[in-house]
C-alpha cells in the first residue's frame, strides 16, 4: 500500500472519529434577552446548561424594555456551535417595582431539537431557529422562545423567586434613582402607560392570545399615515399607507366578505397615529386608548376587522376620527377619537391622548406609588 493511500485512510479515520466524538443534538444557536414595553428589566442575564455545563447566556448591562418578544442588544457568550440546553438560569430586576428575581427551570430539550431541526416561514420565507430569546417581565415571570428571522415559537413560562427590592437601603442609589426618573424621557413615557394601563402581572403568566383579523385605515384627504399598536403584555407592531388602507367610500361589510383575514395579532389597548400631507407640511397626531371592554366587544360580535377613519382635514387645529368594529353582516363604532395639529414649532414633547368614553384609570398595583404625569393632556369622548 503507498503512502498517498495510507495518508487518505488515516486522514477519513480521523474524520470519522471527530465526528463521532462530537455531541449529539449541537446546532447553531445564540441566546436573546427580551423584556416588555413600558415595563423593562434592569441588568437582565441568562445562562443555559447541559448536563450541569454552561454552553450559552447573554446579559445586558443597562436593560431590555424593546418590546416583548423582541431581542434587545446583548452580549451573549459560548460556542457557535453548541448542545440544545436542558436548563436555565435567570436573573434581573424588574424596573416597574425595582424587585430583584433571581432562579431556574428545567426545559423542554426534545421539543427544542425537534424544532432546530426543521425549517419555519417567517413573512419573507423558509428560515432556520437560531435564538433562544429569553423575556423577563414583572411578578417574576420568564418567557422563553425559539427564534429565527422574523419567527418565534414559545418553548415555555416559568415564575422565578423574589428577592426583595433592589439595593433598598442604599442611600447613594435611591438618590440616583430619583433624579433619573426626574430627567428621563424614557420614564415619564412609560409612567404615563402605567397610569393608563396598570400593571397587568397575570398577562405575564398566562400569555396573551392573538386572534385572527386585519386592522384597516380609511380616509377621504389624500394623506399618509403611520400607526404603532402596543398591547397589554407590551408587545408593539406597526402599520402604514402600505399595508393597512381602504379606499374611502368602501362598504365595509361588503368589502368585509370579499377579503379574507391575512394577519393574526394581540388585540391592542393602545396606538400612536401620525395622519400627515404628502409635502409634509401638515401633521396630526395623537395616542389613541382604547375602550377597556374591547375584547369582550370583539369576541360577542366575531369581528375580523378594526376599522379607522379621518374623513378629511377641516381646516382646524384637531381633526376627529372614528373606530369601528367589522365582521361580515354589520359595522358598529366603538368610539371616537381626536388628533392635535402640529408643526416644526408647536410639535409636543409628549402625544396628545384620546380617552374613550366611559374611560377609568386601573387601581395602582405596583410596589411604589404612582407618581401622577404632569405632561399628561387627553380629550375625552363624551
Amino acid at each position: 500500500m503507498n503512502r498517498r493511500r495510507i495518508y487518505y485512510l488515516c486522514s477519513l479515520l480521523v474524520t470519522f472519529l471527530f465526528l463521532s466524538c462530537q455531541e449529539k443534538d449541537t446546532f447553531e444557536w445564540s441566546a436573546g434577552l427580551s423584556g416588555p414595553k413600558h415595563y423593562g428589566s434592569s441588568g437582565p442575564f441568562v445562562e443555559f446548561f447541559y448536563q450541569g455545563k454552561s454552553v450559552g447566556g447573554a446579559s445586558i448591562g443597562n436593560g431590555a424594555d424593546l418590546g416583548w418578544t423582541i431581542t434587545s442588544s446583548s452580549y451573549s457568550g459560548g460556542k457557535k456551535i453548541k448542545p440544545v440546553p436542558d436548563s436555565i438560569f435567570v436573573n434581573w430586576v424588574c424596573a416597574s417595582d425595582r424587585y430583584e428575581y433571581e432562579g431556574g427551570c428545567k426545559l423542554p430539550r426534545k421539543q427544542m431539537i425537534a424544532l432546530f431541526k426543521k425549517d419555519v416561514m417567517d413573512p419573507f420565507g423558509l428560515v432556520r431557529y437560531g435564538k433562544i430569546t429569553t423575556g423577563m417581565a414583572p411578578g417574576g415571570n420568564v418567557t422563553v422562545w425559539l427564534q429565527g428571522g422574523q419567527a418565534s415559537t414559545e418553548i415555555c413560562k416559568f415564575k422565578v423567586v423574589n428577592k426583595g427590592v433592589w439595593k433598598e437601603n442604599d442611600p447613594d442609589y435611591n438618590k440616583y434613582i430619583k433624579e433619573h426618573r426626574e430627567v428621563s424621557e424614557g420614564f415619564k413615557e412609560s409612567n404615563i402607560f402605567h397610569y393608563l394601563h396598570g400593571i397587568p402581572y397575570n398577562i405575564w403568566e398566562t400569555g396573551e392570545k392573538k386572534y385572527a383579523y386585519d386592522i384597516v385605515f380609511s380616509s377621504e384627504e389624500k394623506y399618509d399615515y403611520d400607526m404603532i399598536f402596543y398591547t397589554k403584555d407590551g408587545s408593539w407592531f406597526e402599520l402604514n399607507d402600505t399595508n393597512s388602507f381602504l379606499p374611502w367610500g368602501s362598504d365595509m361589510v361588503v368589502n368585509n366578505k370579499k377579503v379574507r383575514v391575512k394577519h393574526q395579532y394581540k388585540l391592542p389597548v393602545e396606538f400612536h397615529l401620525q395622519w400627515y400631507s404628502k409635502d409634509e407640511k401638515e401633521w396630526f397626531s395623537g395616542n389613541i386608548v382604547l375602550p377597556q371592554n374591547l375584547l369582550s366587544m370583539f369576541l360577542k360580535k366575531k369581528c375580523d376587522k378594526l376599522l379607522i377613519t379621518i374623513k378629511n382635514n377641516t381646516g382646524k387645529n384637531a381633526v376627529d376620527g372614528n373606530i369601528y368594529l367589522v365582521n361580515n353582516s354589520s359595522s358598529d363604532k366603538i368610539m371616537t377619537f381626536q388628533l392635535e395639529k402640529y408643526d416644526g414649532k408647536t410639535k409636543r414633547t409628549y402625544p396628545y391622548y384620546s380617552l374613550p368614553k366611559g374611560f377609568v384609570f386601573p387601581k395602582w398595583e405596583g410596589r411604589e406609588a404612582l407618581t401622577k404625569p404632569t405632561d399628561f393632556e387627553y380629550w375625552q369622548e363624551k
